[in-house]
């Protein structure tokens, strides 16, 4: 797996949210339940990128590098349809397991499933 370095701080940083332990535990289990191996993508965005090539037959990008895989996460969380996740994220108010209560529908809209992520944080 390649993960941008720090990819939580740079990802939160990018979607305007904030660097606080909740965030960052939310993303890690989201990062876990999505389990894949796709190249600067932790949680498995199929957002096209320069550069990015096709990681799986869902349309999962590898991006080239850190950077980009973080901007393209960063679009895809900003496109309209996680728009609850994103604002708990930059709240920052909101325990882990809260964010993945509150946005668990978002969830299953990214694919993950909301039920996973709850299901991860709870244990």
């Amino acid at each position: 797996m390649h993960y941008p370095l720090l990819w939580r701080f740079r990802l939160l940083r990018a979607i305007h949210a904030k660097g606080v332990v909740q965030n960052r535990r939310f993303l890690k289990a989201w990062a876990t339940c999505e389990g894949g191996k796709a190249t600067y993508n932790p949680l498995n965005t199929t957002e096209p990128w320069p550069g990015s090539t096709d990681y799986n037959l869902v349309g999962v990008k590898n991006y080239p590098n850190g950077a980009a895989g973080i901007a393209a996460t960063a679009a895809t969380l900003v496109n309209g349809h996680y728009d609850g996740i994103v604002s708990d994220l930059r709240a920052g108010k909101w325990t882990a397991l809260e964010i993945a209560e509150r946005n668990s529908e978002e969830l299953d809209v990214w694919g993950t499933g909301g039920k996973r992520v709850i299901a991860e944080l709870s244990t």
